[in-house]
């Protein structure tokens, strides 16, 4: 193919916004897209020289992936072995052996595949600790080059070019199905996976194929370059990480990039010679090794200087490193390749690979290298674990597909031998809470019960699409308090935000629905929440029924673990003052919790939290040197008994 500059730029405008927008410049809320605008090009590159050599009968598959490997692993070998030896200075244990486990995954060519299984969506709380989250997208694209060029050669040598477009576009249109109807249920599929992921290539494979017709007229290419282009700047700038994605919401980048590389084909446009410019063509050439360095730099950065401070030295370094892996390591093995005998190249590559993968090994069987460590430091870090579990407990029911992390548990609080008079009924939250329940309980010498089940809210006939665990669990809770007459007080805890909002903690889509829902959207979430919370009380009628305010959620800023954001800062020596305490937040969930409860039924009263783990607005994640938060939005073992005060009152003899 001929060289076009412009290509080169439009890489530029994709790495650029996803290295400003993960080393924390919040004017581009949406730059994460320009991953989307790289798989276009990727698939209308690749597309153009496999149809080019398929048509010269030149095609060789030993020769494509030769190219393939050059130009991908060189520069990724490097990084994984840098970031692996960087993980040593900077990650604790569990840490360091979460990134030995990514890094074999992406040298199997399935980083997306472990990140889909293990870690949270893109946005959640995962991405603070995991300095290979980026190569998820290596993954797609890597599984994409090993199955699409036998795919394009079986039906181009049977049926012909034409029939490949058309292939083609089938196939297009189905992973673009599945990628809009799996988002809002199967979130982390949706963004991680090959299958729901394609059509963003096949965009560009389709368009290399010369399905449409070419335009040549200038003032029709300078509009369609200039819509195209509009439309990757807009969704930068008016998307975040907020919204649902990919879903529909990945269609206006991928239409855009298509738009740009259609319209600058054949007519030299005003979007092409900016996208020309000398600067934005050199970031272009080093984009490869900027996406893959940036991610590390920006994650390893955070852990020892305040994100505010830090971003520019983020860009900074990343480009440094880009600059330094495009000379001495990309060129070495595309632009001097004659200069290597193949069999010298792939030593050096496997020597490295293998190490890489080695280095890996040691740390996961060495159990994440504790030795590293200071005493002091791995204490702090073990109170991670400090969530107390009541230790009586047994299954309450198995939903019907028998899943052992679809069990519910009933677990006894308080003091034994004595019928109990309360239960806590709930989800995981109502799960930490429980050791407040237990101590409150002790001390007042009454017995108590905890019905629960992780990520089922106490909402009667509530469930979602194609999950009906929480449905069983609900039902079978209610039929034990129902059956237990000795049951005067029903605390119902959960994780309100999620259900009311629509929205889940790792920010993906979490719509409810119940027998009357017709159409499921944000605001018929709001309503079948009401519905569910109006039912179960109108089946606790005959008992006190008292609603848990949800504790104060500090996000995803340190990671699943608050222990290690503390203990690492013990171990480094790095203070970051700025994080000891928490601004809550007047956000839309406050709002629209408040209404809710402020329309329930007169019985029933509201339990606050706030006013027992907070001061002046502030909620401290350090008491008295002590844990008061596991993660993002569970309390600690200490931090639920700080709110033994407020429950005291509850099971006092006179209550």
């Amino acid at each position: 193919m001929t060289h076009r500059t412009d290509i080169d730029g439009l890489r530029a405008i994709a790495v650029l916004p996803v290295v400003l927008f993960h080393a924390g410049y919040s004017w581009l809320p949406g730059g994460f897209v320009g991953v989307d605008v790289f798989f276009v090009i990727s698939g209308f590159l690749i597309c153009s020289i496999l149809v080019r050599e398929m048509e010269d009968q030149r095609f060789l598959f030993r020769a494509f992936y030769a190219r393939r490997a050059r130009r991908i692993l060189p520069a990724l070998l490097v990084v994984l072995s840098t970031t692996l030896l960087g993980g040593y200075f900077f990650l604790l244990p569990d840490e360091f052996i979460q990134l030995s486990e990514a890094t074999l995954a992406t040298l199997a060519f399935g980083p997306n595949i472990y990140f889909e299984q293990t870690a949270s969506t893109y946005f959640g709380l995962d991405i603070a600790t995991q300095p290979l989250m980026h190569t998820w997208s290596l993954g797609i694209e890597e599984q994409f080059y090993i199955f699409f060029p036998s795919l394009l050669l079986f039906i181009y040598k049977r049926f012909g070019l034409n029939s490949v477009k058309y292939a083609l576009v089938a196939i297009f249109v189905g992973s673009l199905a599945a990628n809009v109807m799996l988002t809002s249920d199967l979130t982390k599929f949706s963004f991680y996976m090959l299958p729901t992921r394609a059509w963003e290539l096949l965009a560009g494979a389709i368009l290399a194929t010369g399905i449409l017709p070419d335009v040549r007229g200038r003032a029709l290419a300078n509009l369609e370059a200039g819509v195209g282009l509009a439309l990757i700047a807009s969704t930068m700038l008016l998307l975040d990480e907020h919204a649902v994605f990919p879903g529909i919401n990945a269609i206006p980048p991928v239409l855009g990039t298509a738009f740009v590389l259609h319209g600058n084909t054949h007519v030299k446009t005003g979007v092409a010679s900016l996208l020309s410019r000398q600067p934005l063509v050199w970031v272009g050439l080093v984009s490869y090794s900027l996406y893959l360095w940036h991610w590390p730099v920006a994650v390893f950065t955070s852990m020892v200087a305040d994100s505010s401070g830090s971003r520019m030295f983020v860009v900074a370094a990343s480009i440094a490193l880009a600059a330094l892996s495009y000379r001495y390591v990309e060129s070495r093995y595309r632009n001097h390749a004659e200069q290597l005998s193949s069999r010298r190249t792939w030593v050096e590559l496997g020597s490295v690979g293998g190490l890489a993968a080695l280095g890996a090994v040691f740390v996961i069987s060495g159990q994440g290298l504790m030795q590293r460590i200071p005493a002091d430091a791995l204490r702090m870090a073990n109170a991670q674990h400090d969530v107390s579990v009541p230790a009586d407990c047994r299954t309450l029911t198995e939903n019907r597909l028998g899943k052992s992390d679809e069990k519910g548990e009933v677990c006894f609080l308080g003091k034994k031998g004595e019928e109990p008079r309360f239960v806590v009924w709930g989800d995981s939250h109502a799960t930490a809470l429980s050791h407040a329940f237990h101590l409150a309980a002790l001390r007042e010498g009454v017995s108590g019960l905890s019905i629960v089940q992780g990520g089922c809210r106490p909402l009667a006939g509530v469930y979602r699409k194609n999950k009906n665990k929480c449905l069983h669990f609900n039902d079978t809770a209610m039929k034990l308090i129902e059956d237990t007459p000795s049951l005067e007080q029903v605390f119902l805890v959960g994780y309100w935000r999620v259900p009311l909002v629509g929205e889940g903690y790792d920010n993906s889509n979490y719509r409810i629905m119940d027998s009357e829902t017709r159409v499921r959207s944000a605001a018929e979430n709001r309503d079948v929440f009401e519905r569910g919370l109006r039912r179960t009380f109108d089946q606790l009628t005959k008992r006190r029924v008292i609603v848990v305010e949800d504790i104060p959620e500090i996000g995803s800023q340190f990671g699943k673990s608050v222990s290690n954001h503390f203990a690492r800062q013990v171990w480094l020596g790095a203070r970051l003052d700025a994080v000891y305490a928490y601004q809550l937040m007047n956000d839309e969930f406050e709002t629209e919790f408040a209404e809710v409860v402020e329309a329930r039924p007169a019985s029933v009263e509201l339990l606050k939290v706030k006013p027992w783990l907070c001061e002046n607005g502030a909620c401290p994640l350090l008491i008295d040197g002590k844990l008061v938060y596991f993660d993002g939005d569970h309390l600690s073992a200490y931090g639920a008994s700080l709110l033994v005060p407020a429950l005291l009152p509850y099971f006092a003899a006179d209550s």
